[in-house]
């Protein structure tokens, strides 16, 4: 494929953006921390999540800034977890961070966007990585997500421009879970 043509793709992946495509200006990571249930993914999921259902993760902050992450899930009926690291790669500034899953390379983490602070955390998260392709839409409680908050991030997805076959939200399964705190 020649430059022109690639330079056409990536020019038309980013054309319909109506929001800057960046992470949050500020992010307090201690109101970030404890447990979340995703309540969209992408299309494709990534290696962890393999078709999983009733996904959460779990950040405790350690030394440094460094987040301890535990995402847990179910596949084929079976209990699976995987446990890393997040940190900034140089400045404790703003919502870009990196992620470190076990075996796997690190990823970028990008905060997009944060809904309101209850019980002085954050009540939802856009993550996503510096391309638009990854997803994960993040919800303290997920009845009170769908009933305050899901009409908001649909738009802000679409703005974000998560419209494409390759990065289109889907829904996470979150019915009858029976992973344990």
């Amino acid at each position: 494929m020649d430059m022109f043509a690639l330079i056409l793709i990536f020019s038309s992946l980013s054309c319909c953006l109506s929001k800057e495509y960046k992470a949050v200006d500020e992010l307090n990571i201690p109101q970030y921390m404890g447990k979340w249930y995703q309540v969209y993914k992408d299309k494709f999921d990534n290696i962890f999540q393999k078709n999983g259902i009733c996904s959460t993760a779990e950040y405790v902050l350690g030394e440094d800034n460094i987040v301890k992450v535990l995402n847990k899930q179910i596949t084929n009926n079976q209990y699976d977890s995987i446990t890393g690291i997040a940190y900034y790669d140089n400045d404790d500034c703003c919502g870009y961070l990196t992620v470190e899953l076990k075996d796997q390379s690190p990823a970028p983490y990008w905060v997009l966007e944060l809904g309101p602070i209850v019980d002085d955390l954050y009540d939802y998260s856009i993550v996503s990585d510096n391309n638009a392709i990854s997803l994960f839409v993040l919800a303290r409680d997920v009845d009170r997500f769908y009933k305050l908050y899901q009409e908001q991030v649909d738009k802000s997805l679409k703005e974000f421009g998560f419209t494409k076959a390759y990065n289109k939200p889907e829904i996470m399964n979150q019915t009858n879970c029976v992973i344990n705190n």
